[in-house]
């Protein structure tokens, strides 16, 4: 796949954010894309988005991660990882993404079955004969990858069978901060991550498999809000690739990409873990030395 390079930076505002909007790949497959929100773009370099309220740019501390991306995946099982149901609050928000597109929004609305999975998010509903898989979770957040159903939104239906993961759609939910501190620099756990799934490129694609992720984030506060750094590593079909988060201003409603997601990158967010801890959540793309895109979500506890 030819990568799509261009960075810009937007911020929306919240009272005029929609439920959600729909950044779609134009090299990927078809997807229409509904974006109503109030934007202006402020860098060349670096492309911000907002599920909720926008703050203006300012000068981020410089954050450099320690160790090295582990060889072994962080990646759950497919099995019930919930240890409590998510508790969505006022400032709830979610990404969704697949091979096609991205979606974030406020969460407004959601729903969670039994299981623990995320079957409603925003306007985004997952229904009929249903898998969800790497389901993992608790009342601060909520992270798993639709794999079979009727997926319905603004952009019409689409049906999940199960047999191709390539279809898959990865998703986080999560509380952001009303206030984030403005000093100090907490240590992260080595994550929580759906299975990342092939979404295009590389030679003989048609023997991609699914692949294991791995990643190391820091997160540093000062005056101007949260620095995330780090890095994510994806191993599938015998290659290997990585992107670096780089550091970045982060306000309580922003959502710093680090990179160019369409081909090399990730949309990062800082949640609220209660009792003085944080997330970092996002959604990544990272292309491996073979040509081959991966996508999946991510979420790291810091405290």
């Amino acid at each position: 796949m030819a990568p799509f390079m261009f960075a810009f930076q937007i911020y929306a505002i919240a009272t005029s954010l929609p439920d959600s909007f729909n950044f779609s790949h134009p090299n990927r497959s078809s997807m229409t894309n509904k974006i109503s929100f109030v934007l202006s773009v402020l860098s060349i370099a670096l492309l911000q988005a907002c599920g909720g309220g926008g703050d203006s740019d300012s000068t981020s501390t410089n954050v450099s991660p320690t160790g090295s991306i582990g060889a072994s995946p962080s990646v759950p099982v497919n099995t019930n990882l919930v240890s409590a149901s998510f508790n969505r609050g006022a400032t709830a928000r979610y990404q969704l993404t697949n091979a096609s597109g991205q979606i974030f929004g406020r969460l407004d609305n959601s729903v969670q079955d039994a299981k623990g999975a995320m079957t409603t998010l925003g306007s985004n509903v997952l229904s009929g004969d249903t898998e969800v898989k790497e389901i993992s979770g608790d009342a601060t957040y909520a992270l798993g990858r639709w794999t079979a159903g009727t997926v319905t939104n603004s952009s019409g239906a689409t049906t999940l069978t199960g047999m191709d993961d390539k279809a898959s759609y990865h998703y986080v939910a999560f509380n952001v901060p009303s206030t984030l501190p403005t000093s100090g620099t907490l240590a992260c756990d080595t994550g929580v991550f759906t299975t990342p799934t092939y979404a295009g490129g590389g030679v003989g694609a048609g023997a991609f498999g699914n692949g294991t992720a791995s990643g190391l984030v820091t997160l540093t506060f000062n005056s101007s809000g949260a620095s995330v750094g780090g890095k994510i590593g994806v191993t599938a079909a015998g290659s290997d690739g990585s992107i670096a988060l780089k550091p970045s201003s982060v306000t309580v409603n922003g959502m710093p990409v680090s990179g160019n997601y369409l081909s090399d990158g990730a949309y990062f967010q800082v949640g609220d873990a209660g009792a003085g801890a944080y997330l970092v959540v996002g959604s990544y793309a990272v292309s491996l030395a073979n040509g081959a895109l991966y996508i999946g979500a991510a979420r790291f506890r810091c405290s």
